[in-house]
């Protein structure tokens, strides 16, 4: 029969997160609902887009799609990371009915060791990089939540001594009850999903959450600049990563990067050891090492593993280069605060192309970060308001569309390293919004940089 003994469940939102809750459900005796507001046509066209047809059948035993709502009040509600809790879905539902996420349901199922890493930007590549350090220990170490994977997919599997690095979003901190992970870790935090949320203090608040569930024997990780986390109050213990004249445990020095065990501190490894070097991911880095750390990997495997993680697509990635000038491809960036991250020190003079859909942020900011940049490319909605906020700051061309934009761009950082001597040069694109405005997501407007890479004459980078 299992836990849930025929129970009525019902799981809000029927996309990945939806059917691996379903999944779950019903393999422990839930008979199983899945709402959607969009209709079932859609609902059935996405799972095929997204190669979840299978997983999709075994998750529900009825769908109530569109307007339709179940008549039968449920036992349980399980939301998926982007449904809010004032859904109309769960409006007049008993105050006895649970009403939990697709995170929590996954963690009362899951005996690994839990890190959930949360933050406004950094989240994905760093989730990645300790599930890979993980593997370098010789564990199970996968990579789930936010990132593609949810953990109602494989809690079931993983065991003692396994790991699950899990990415949490605001969203997802909305809807936890008794998720108590071994590590929690906040990476920085800035304004983000005010589409979502009445104010920054909302949102921030969301996050807060990390700092009270974390174990007391676990430990609670956040960066020597980030003034809002360091302040939570945490019954864990606190590690920090950033500059070591901000009380870091793990920090950059003299060429190297350094941490504290004990009453020693010691050089994990050379800063020029590092496989990602870019700005974003030297941060990244610090992060990664100190949540391996927390996790009690072995300080060798968490050198060895960021000597040779990868990276992710779409994230600081190399996609062409034409003689002294590289395109990166940094679609990801799509709040404010991830492109000045992204700039702060960039090494080399860049075009920037910036613009999209809007989140409701001040763009403002970006006027501060503009050391590098020569030149910006303004796209989309929102280029108009970033080329009014950067205006006397550096000079802006608009652009109709990605090829347009890379093409322009292109010219430009081809002309300005015969100007700089034969120097380096960057096409960028950051654009700090969305991509709904042009695009599906930000991974087709990446792909849609690259393309318009090659278009201009460039070589692919693999």
């Amino acid at each position: 029969m299992g836990i849930f003994g025929d129970k009525l469940c019902w799981v809000v939102g029927l996309a990945r997160s939806g059917c691996a809750a379903g999944g779950l459900l019903r393999r422990h005796g839930a008979r199983v609902v899945g709402i959607d507001d969009a209709d079932e046509s859609a609902i059935r066209l996405r799972w095929k887009t997204e190669d979840i047809e299978n997983q999709a059948a075994d998750a529900f035993d009825e769908l109530a799609t569109g307007s339709d709502r179940p008549a039968t009040p449920p036992d349980l509600v399980v939301v998926s990371p982007g449904v809010p809790l004032d859904h109309s879905s769960l409006a007049g539902l008993p105050e006895s009915v649970p009403v939990i996420g697709e995170l929590e349901l996954g963690a009362r199922f899951c005996r690994a060791d839990m890190a959930a890493i949360t933050g406004t930007n950094g989240k994905t590549t760093t989730t990645e990089m300790v599930a890979h350090l993980g593997r370098k220990a010789g564990r199970r170490s996968e990579a789930l939540g936010n990132v593609g994977r949810p953990l109602c997919l494989v809690a079931e599997e993983l065991e003692p001594g396994d790991l699950a690095i899990l990415e949490v979003s605001s969203f997802q901190l909305e809807s936890v009850r008794e998720f108590q992970p071994r590590v929690g870790a906040v990476l920085n935090l800035a304004p983000d999903h005010l589409d979502r949320y009445p104010d920054l203090a909302a949102y921030y608040e969301a996050k807060r959450v990390l700092a009270n569930i974390v174990s007391a024997d676990g430990a609670f990780v956040t960066w020597t600049e980030c003034s809002e986390a360091r302040e939570w109050e945490t019954k864990a213990r606190r590690i920090l990563f950033g500059r070591s004249s901000g009380g870091a445990d793990v920090f950059f020095r003299d060429g190297g990067l350094w941490i504290t065990a004990g009453n020693e501190v010691l050089q994990l490894m050379e800063t020029k050891e590092l496989a990602l070097q870019s700005p974003p991911n030297l941060l990244n880095a610090l992060a990664g090492a100190a949540i391996g750390l927390a996790l009690d990997l072995d300080p060798r495997a968490v050198a060895a593993g960021l000597k040779d993680f990868p990276g992710l697509p779409h994230r600081h990635q190399l996609v062409a280069r034409r003689g002294r000038v590289t395109f990166i491809n940094d679609t990801k960036a799509t709040n404010v605060h991830a492109v000045c991250a992204g700039l702060a020190g960039f090494p080399d003079p860049v075009v920037l192309i910036a613009g999209g859909s809007g989140k409701g942020e001040d763009y403002s900011p970006l006027a501060g970060v503009m050391d590098q940049v020569r030149h910006v490319v303004l796209i989309g909605q929102e280029g108009p308001a970033i080329g009014r906020a950067i205006a006397g700051v550096v000079p802006t061309s608009e652009a109709g569309s990605m090829d347009e934009a890379v093409s322009i761009a292109s010219v430009l950082a081809g002309k300005l390293a015969a100007d700089l001597g034969d120097q380096d040069t960057v096409v960028l694109l950051s654009p700090a919004c969305a991509s709904f405005d042009m695009f599906a997501n930000y991974g087709r407007r990446g792909e849609a940089f690259a393309a318009a890479a090659v278009k201009a004459g460039a070589d692919p980078v693999d």
